[in-house]
């Protein structure tokens, strides 16, 4: 179990998680930051400008905010914004890269958990539960990333998952006919999914109701029979 979680966390090395050249996301290139120093003039911009996009969002959508309003909002100019961003909807791909970069972070804590159900529960808290997010940035977050996070510049973001449903196989709550790895693709899409169509819905459920019933679903499929 070291060993896998050593190969695990070589795949998502300490740091931030932008790759060099830049990375192609659904046909497009997003721009990647240069590794930052804490406190550099460049990484502050880079939050300034996140900040204020997601001030933005919140308050008008992501449609009616435009890059000028980031800008004004965010004190940078239209030059500066464009050396960090391709198109506001980079942003959408940031924060989604920005959690699961959290959730890595987490991973010695998570795999200390007793159960796969609590390590789980941790993340969604951390990552999900409290946060602002309301209904169409949650929605277009998901669309940009895509339901497998296969478009935001982390290589295999369901390998973050296996190492926690590798050790509930081993301690006989998470079923074993199916790969591990096939488990924590499962467990992925299936919860953003359902973030996306809540998010991209019009029904009452409350954010957390609908992270409720897919991740109820979800346990319910993975667990041992």
């Amino acid at each position: 179990m070291v060993e896998y979680l050593t190969e695990v966390q070589s795949l998502h090395p300490p740091g931030p998680l932008w790759l060099k050249g830049g990375m192609r996301a659904g046909g497009k290139t997003v721009r990647p930051a240069t590794r930052p120093m804490a406190g550099t003039r460049r990484e502050q911009t880079r939050a300034r400008i996140r900040e204020a996009a997601n001030e933005l969002f919140l308050a008008q959508g992501v449609d009616r905010t435009t890059v000028d309003q980031i800008c004004a909002r965010a004190g940078v100019s239209k030059g500066a914004f464009y050396l960090h961003f391709e198109r506001k909807e980079d942003l959408l791909l940031e924060y989604g890269t920005r959690r699961l970069q959290h959730v890595r972070q987490l991973l010695p804590e998570l795999v200390a958990r007793k159960t796969f159900r609590e390590a789980l529960a941790a993340i969604l808290d951390t990552v999900v539960r409290g946060k602002r997010w309301g209904r169409e940035v949650t929605g277009r977050a998901i669309l940009e990333i895509g339901t497998s996070a296969e478009r935001a510049p982390v290589d295999a973001p369901y390998r973050l998952l296996e190492p926690l449903l590798v050790l509930g196989q081993a301690r006989g709550e998470i079923r074993d006919d199916i790969p591990a790895s096939q488990l924590a693709q499962f467990v992925l899409r299936s919860i953003l999914g359902a973030l996306r169509d809540w998010g991209l819905g019009h029904d009452e459920l409350s954010r957390d109701e609908a992270l409720d019933y897919a991740v109820t679903l979800v346990l319910d499929a993975v667990a041992k029979r």
